[in-house]
């Protein structure tokens, strides 16, 4: 979403501006470009997993999709790519670096991709989230290296919690807790939330929730939800987060880098579980940032039960004072205004382009 939310702002300050996407199609990347109008060229990648197969499959899929990307680039002729990480982006950053198009890296992670650390060689400048002295180890060339933040959906920190409320049908005055399990829900989440609802509601009366449970768990969620009683909306897929973050006083979420993005620009305390077999373990050390800074409480999958997330959620909803404080240190740490900040750092770039001053990539005899 943070290649979306650019080309938001970019559309919204540069009327006329035209964007494509290069994608492998999937069903989330569906979704994300649903009804927004931007050119879509498809890629024919594939994820790396070391095997010799696969290793066949990723280098004739890569040239493959690389000779496709140069022709399209050649034909659309940009001013600028992005690379927004992943297999997918590799053939177009390296076709842009080929053809001699400026290349603007985003990297939301505290550790940076494995295909952006390798295309961070090709590009001209690197925009991370996270102003870490972690992320600055994985670029050999530190100098381009700029830290704006995430790029967010315009309309997303738009919602007040009264209008939220309205379009919930739940009560402004009752503590909401908003569970996140990305995209696809996460089923060890929303099984430790089903189990501790008895224990928790018997210790606190005064509680909502808004459940993101995924396409798969959403009718047993639903289901225990109604069971015990409890108020509840439970989503298989919801498009109105703006609003769920505008109701939510605590979230329940994986650390993936976007949703800790949005979660800190609204200032959400979060208890954060982070998916165990990412690359490099990139969402603990995400969610490390954030508790750390005392925005957030980390519990590890492998520790991760009913018991200790009733407790957890029992006590921050009974000291008001403690929930109010992490709100305000996510607040601290949220970058709303990326967006803004990435294409200004666009359009500079372009414009030292046009006024040749050129960068390394662009123009490798100056000095």
């Amino acid at each position: 979403m943070a290649g979306v939310a650019t080309a938001e702002e970019m559309q919204s300050r540069m009327p006329g501006v035209e964007i494509a996407f290069f994608g492998t199609g999937n069903a989330i990347e569906r979704r994300c470009l649903q009804g927004r109008g931007f050119k879509s060229f498809g890629i024919r990648g594939t994820g790396w997993t070391g095997s010799v197969t696969n290793a066949v499959v990723f280098v004739w899929r890569f040239v493959v999709s690389l000779f496709g990307c140069l022709r399209s680039l050649s034909g659309i002729k940009p001013d600028v790519v992005f690379g927004l990480g992943g297999y997918s982006s590799l053939a177009p950053v390296i076709g842009a670096y080929i053809l001699r198009i400026p290349v603007i890296i985003l990297e939301q992670n505290v550790i940076p991709g494995k295909a952006n650390r390798l295309l961070s060689g090709f590009a001209d400048v690197i925009l991370c989230h996270w102003p870490s002295s972690s992320t600055l180890e994985y670029f050999r060339d530190a100098s381009k290296v700029r830290f704006t933040g995430t790029p967010l959906r315009k309309g997303l920190l738009d919602y007040k919690k009264d209008s939220a409320a309205k379009l919930f049908g739940l009560s402004p005055e009752k503590t909401t807790i908003l569970v996140l399990g990305g995209s696809q829900g996460a089923a060890a989440i929303n099984t430790a939330v089903m189990e501790c609802l008895p224990g928790l509601m018997a210790g606190c009366h005064d509680i909502q929730f808004i459940h993101c449970a995924g396409r798969a768990d959403y009718p047993r969620v639903k289901a225990a939800y109604e069971a015990n009683g409890i108020e509840a909306r439970v989503y298989d897929f919801l498009d109105e987060m703006g609003a769920a973050y505008g109701m939510a006083d605590l979230a329940v979420s994986r650390a993936g880098a976007t949703t800790l993005a949005e979660l800190t620009a609204r200032g959400i305390p979060a208890v954060l579980v982070p998916y165990p077999y990412g690359t490099d373990d990139h969402q603990y050390k995400n969610a490390r940032e954030l508790s750390e800074s005392g925005a957030a409480v980390v519990i590890e999958e492998r520790f991760l039960s009913a018991g200790r997330l009733s407790s957890v959620f029992s006590d921050m909803v009974k000291e008001k004072t403690r929930l109010a404080r992490m709100g305000l240190m996510s607040r601290a740490m949220g970058r709303p205004a990326a967006a803004q900040a990435v294409v200004d750092i666009t359009l500079k770039l372009l414009d030292d382009k046009k006024n040749g001053k050129l960068c390394k990539n662009l123009s490798p005899q100056v000095t």
